[in-house]
């Protein structure tokens, strides 16, 4: 079930264990986060009986909220790189039948190719270590047609503002420029559908086409 073969990860994971009764990662959604996803759900469109991978659940605040919509007969896979957080997110989903939770990085996991609907890349985007083999796992694990979301709750200046200051194992930890992002997706071999920056945050939607180019 784990997978640890990444060392650059020792120090996040150390920095991520750290932070499981941090507000941002213990409390219940807010009404202005509640706001921001609402902008989420509707571009993700019907979610009954989809199947999701949630690299970097956290705590499963989000985890809880998928699981909510796409309803029993869909499945969201979840994984995060600390132990801690993952032992918390198993508390907080306890019973939930539609729910598996992995310890590991999204780099260092072996899927079923084309088998996800969804992957929904929630507030860990900028703390991959490798962005590219990261979009490429992506790439490989979603099904043709199928959509690659980025969602943070804050814009890239205040994303990269926020890691620069924390002084700590994330301070590296940086979004891309816009154009960056469209060629790593690119490079990938996925479409970059829009990419919104404003008061609601940073959102990026692709999707994998039905057809590669040739």
């Amino acid at each position: 079930m784990m997978t640890w073969t990444s060392d650059p990860y020792l120090d996040k994971i150390a920095y991520f264990d750290s932070q499981i009764d941090a507000p941002w990662a213990a409390d219940e959604f807010g009404p202005e986060e509640w706001k921001k996803l609402d902008r989420l759900r509707a571009e993700l469109g019907p979610l009954q009986g989809k199947i999701l991978l949630e690299p970097g659940c956290g705590t499963g605040r989000l985890t809880q909220v998928l699981s909510d919509w796409i309803g029993p007969s869909g499945r969201v896979t979840a994984l995060d790189i600390s132990p801690k957080m993952t032992d918390r997110a198993g508390l907080r989903l306890a019973g939930r039948t539609n729910v598996t939770l992995l310890k590991t990085a999204l780099e260092d996991l072996k899927l079923e190719p084309a088998s996800f609907d969804i992957v929904l890349h929630h507030q860990v985007f900028p703390h991959y270590h490798d962005k590219a083999r990261a979009l490429d796992v992506t790439a490989q694990a979603v099904k043709p047609g199928g959509l690659v979301i980025v969602f943070h709750f804050i814009d890239m200046a205040r994303i990269n503002d926020t890691h620069r200051k924390a002084g700590t194992a994330v301070e590296r930890d940086l979004m891309p420029p816009q154009d960056e992002m469209r060629r790593l997706f690119a490079a990938a071999g996925l479409t970059v559908k829009f990419v919104t920056d404003d008061e609601l945050g940073f959102f990026l939607s692709a999707y994998r086409p039905e057809r590669e180019c040739s």
